[in-house]
């Protein structure tokens, strides 16, 4: 919680000085648009883990926005989550894609990577890893279960009785 404050508290003083250097006429607001990828990225702070610590994989169930702030946490640590969304998808669709959206606007500036496994998983990275090979993987296997899963062609006649 306490590096959200800081985190916030910097955040302020960004914006700040992006109005002062538009009032002053310095910087226009396309400018603006344009550094502030650059502005407000999320920089790793003095307790980010090393890449040679260990990471663990954390199974979560999502059950609302509430749990966001904890993933983000786990995430923060270096943790891969793999994360249980079909009770959530019974029960309300609009706060599963609200969460959702949060995660992915939060993997977006954080960097990392997020990827959805089937109807009932959700893999979320931290920055020092990504997930590039996984979809071309999915998409073969599926392709192939396809493959396997079509009906023979129905017999044709070899005469009449």
């Amino acid at each position: 919680m306490e590096k959200r404050k800081e985190y916030l508290r910097s955040s302020y003083w960004r914006i700040k000085l992006l109005e002062i250097l538009t009032t002053l006429g310095i910087i226009s607001f396309s400018t603006i648009v344009g550094i502030s990828t650059f502005l407000f990225r999320r920089v790793r702070g003095k307790n980010h883990p090393d890449d040679d610590e260990k990471k663990k994989v954390v199974t979560f169930t999502l059950r609302g926005l509430q749990d966001i702030d904890n993933i983000r946490d786990m995430v923060d640590e270096g943790n891969v989550v793999i994360l249980g969304v079909s009770d959530l998808a019974r029960l309300d669709m609009i706060r599963l894609k609200r969460s959702i959206q949060q995660l992915k606007s939060f993997i977006k500036t954080n960097g990392g990577d997020i990827i959805a496994l089937g109807k009932e998983f959700v893999v979320v990275v931290p920055s020092n890893m990504k997930l590039s090979q996984i979809p071309k993987i999915l998409e073969k296997s599926n392709q192939e279960d396809n493959d396997e899963l079509n009906p023979p062609p129905p017999p044709q006649e070899v005469g009449t009785l």
